[in-house]
């Protein structure tokens, strides 16, 4: 089945924006195209490692006037929201809140969203069906951000609920994934591992990933 005949996402998250992106170009693929970018927090690895933007980094990137930003919460910033405890991050500038954690409580991240003046919270799961409880955004990623595709995908929960699916996606298989998928509701797809190159994030990939789901 060809892309054209499919339902495409709602938008498609790009995670991991660091020092070398060139945030001019992201902005104006910001504006062609539905796209999310995906801001990554860790306590113990900001500035160190290429997907953990420094803080200069992370103030150039909320000035630069994205229409739609998420954070990604890891570590110890997710595990001090699961005990209601205060990140000491700035989360209003971001649409979403992806908390990054095994065993979610989708009660705390809406309640710590609620904190922020309501950004939607985002939570993960492993599980071939969806969460029944909408009080976050569900996504399906058993990645973890390492590029992992699996050995299938969840179905829509139906319905208008938004969903996400994460894990292995890239340029050289979305057309393929999202004929798995082949969702029949709202959803989104989130890239991390498969659109960078020596871990830094490759505009050009995302410009194909998304010439080839929204021509």
């Amino acid at each position: 089945m060809s892309i054209s005949s499919l339902r495409t996402p709602d938008f498609i998250t790009f995670t991991g924006l660091d020092a070398r992106t060139d945030l001019a170009r992201a902005l104006r693929i910001a504006t062609v195209y539905p796209v999310e970018f995906g801001v990554l927090f860790s306590e113990s690895r900001q500035g160190r490692e290429p997907r953990y933007p420094d803080r200069g980094t992370i103030t150039h990137i909320v000035c630069a006037g994205f229409p739609r930003l998420a954070a990604h919460l890891c570590g110890a910033h997710a595990r001090r929201i699961m005990g209601g405890a205060p990140t000491g991050l700035n989360l209003t500038p971001f649409r979403r809140v992806q908390v990054n954690h095994p065993s979610p409580d989708a009660g705390a991240i809406a309640r710590e969203m609620e904190e922020w003046g309501g950004p939607r919270g985002v939570a993960q799961t492993r599980e071939l069906e969806f969460p029944a409880g909408t009080a976050v955004d569900w996504l399906f990623d058993r990645s973890a951000g390492e590029g992992r595709a699996p050995e299938e995908w969840p179905q829509h929960p139906g319905g208008d609920r938004l969903v996400g699916y994460a894990g292995g996606i890239g340029p050289g298989n979305v057309a393929k994934v999202l004929n798995q998928i082949a969702a029949m509701g709202p959803y989104w797809l989130d890239m991390e591992s498969g659109v960078r190159t020596d871990d830094w994030l490759d505009l050009d990939k995302v410009e194909a990933v998304c010439r080839a789901v929204f021509r």
